[in-house]
């Protein structure tokens, strides 16, 4: 009987199969990074819409529960084609403002850009209600933004029959990275609770 010799792999073929692993390993880990981008970018906008979605929520909870809508003006009034800004009283008696803001409170570099502001006091001071990484596009540079659809202001017109009701359309993006953004466009609406009369 003849004896076999062992045999291994030969250096050639030994090298073919370490570039061919090196290949598919490349492969698997660039795809790899991707989806942890991928993931980390989708995290980043589910965190930033929710808290854009609390900040919308919490005004819209704020709207239902007050009286005399109104825009700004001191004599009441619809305002039909839109504003920044909008005044109520509150639940709790005091005058709150929402509005449009592009100051140094949004954290904003740029003029056309800003946050979604509160006041308490009737418009004396202001805070911010949204995250810095949500971005309003501000209205009046033709890109949309905040903007409140006021129709049956309470607010100087008592009795005309039309429940009062405001829509808030909302407008921007979210910062996902240094390069690349999100954007969102947003609408809910609120009717006040108190019978108007």
């Amino acid at each position: 009987m003849k004896k076999v010799s062992p045999r291994g792999f030969t250096l050639i073929e030994l090298m073919v199969s370490v570039a061919i692993f090196a290949v598919v390993m490349v492969i698997a880990l660039g795809a790899l990074l991707s989806i942890s981008a991928a993931n980390r970018k989708a995290e980043t906008i589910a965190s930033v819409m929710n808290n854009l979605n609390f900040a919308i929520e919490s005004m819209t909870r704020n709207i239902r529960t007050g009286v005399d809508y109104h825009c700004g003006s001191s004599t009441g009034g619809d305002c039909t084609g839109g504003s920044d800004l909008f005044k109520f009283t509150a639940a709790n008696g005091l005058e709150t403002v929402y509005k449009f803001d592009n100051s140094a409170l949004c954290q904003q570099t740029s003029a056309t850009v800003g946050c979604i502001v509160r006041s308490t006091d009737g418009g004396t001071t202001y805070a911010p209600i949204t995250a810095p990484e949500v971005v309003i596009t501000n209205v009046s540079a033709g890109t949309g933004g905040l903007t409140f659809y006021l129709r049956g202001s309470s607010l100087g017109s008592t009795g005309d029959n039309t429940q009062p009701n405001v829509v808030i359309t909302v407008t921007g993006y979210v910062q996902t990275s240094p390069t690349q953004t999100a954007q969102f466009a947003l609408q809910t609406s609120a009717t006040q609770r108190l019978y108007d009369r």
